[in-house]
């Protein structure tokens, strides 16, 4: 047991089944949907810690590898109790940053209430309209879906054109590409941009959209020409697009408006 008070207590459940339902909870609370590649490639590898109030389970909250808060979740019978559980936690746990997105109110304010410092970490897109532009420099371009065979290829632009580590890239691109969920975007043999269409599996009927340009290609209105691609994909198919950049992402930013979205909320980082 990590934590102890009078009325407090903490502890890593065995398995997240433990928590699956206060996790399904804690998606009921959000205002918007929650961008999926965060889900996915921050929360996912997230320490999971069980929250109990006189022996009762209270809520959860989760952890990164660095001790950054990234969720904390009370039930609603406990939420009169939360100015005493989140100082609780963070003092026992030394938690010094968290990170909160405008879509948690809840969690939201109490790191507001207890907070030193705040900066924009991301910002989070709807589609507001449909958009169509005239890309003439595009028209002798084919955007279709990422094929098996071209595997190695998408690969090897991913890695040419991200930045920082790379070793999420072969089993990400991979699995996209065996879910028709990945889009190349061709000038005759040459890959120009890949686009992404990952449909939401927790947060229906969401797909989060998601494009990376070639380098030599960029600041030439590709970025916003996969977006609107991708956006046309997912009302066929019946979906609901949704998209992120960060917030030093100034060129992502400017295409993914172009496109046509509106960001009405922010993820935050937070010191205490």
């Amino acid at each position: 047991m990590k934590g102890i008070n009078m009325h407090i207590e903490y502890h890593q459940p065995e398995s997240l089944d433990e928590i699956q339902d206060l996790r399904g909870q804690y998606l009921h609370t959000l205002v918007a949907p929650m961008d999926g590649m965060w889900e996915s490639s921050i929360i996912a590898h997230a320490t999971y810690w069980k929250i109990k109030y006189e022996g009762h389970i209270a809520g959860y909250f989760c952890i990164d590898s660095t001790n950054c808060l990234l969720q904390f979740y009370l039930t609603e019978a406990y939420q009169s109790f939360a100015q005493g559980i989140f100082p609780f936690i963070l003092k026992k746990e030394g938690i010094k940053r968290a990170i909160v997105s405008t879509l948690e109110p809840f969690y939201l304010s109490l790191c507001l209430d207890f907070h030193r410092n705040l900066s924009i970490h991301s910002y989070l897109f709807r589609d507001s309209q449909m958009r169509e532009l005239s890309f003439p420099q595009l028209k002798d371009t084919i955007f279709k879906q990422a094929k098996k065979e071209e595997l190695e290829e998408v690969v090897r632009f991913y890695e040419e054109n991200t930045e920082g580590n790379q070793d999420w890239i072969p089993p990400f691109v991979e699995r996209l590409i065996n879910q028709s969920q990945l889009f190349v975007l061709r000038d005759h043999q040459k890959i120009l941009g890949t686009g992404e269409c990952i449909i939401s599996q927790k947060q229906k009927p969401y797909a989060d959209l998601g494009m990376i340009v070639a380098k030599n290609y960029r600041k030439m209105g590709i970025g916003t020409y996969i977006l609107i691609q991708l956006k046309n994909h997912c009302y066929n198919l019946g979906y609901k697009p949704i998209c992120s950049c960060t917030f030093e992402n100034i060129a992502s930013k400017r295409a993914i408006e172009k496109a046509g979205f509106i960001s009405h909320y922010r993820i935050l980082n937070i010191t205490f």
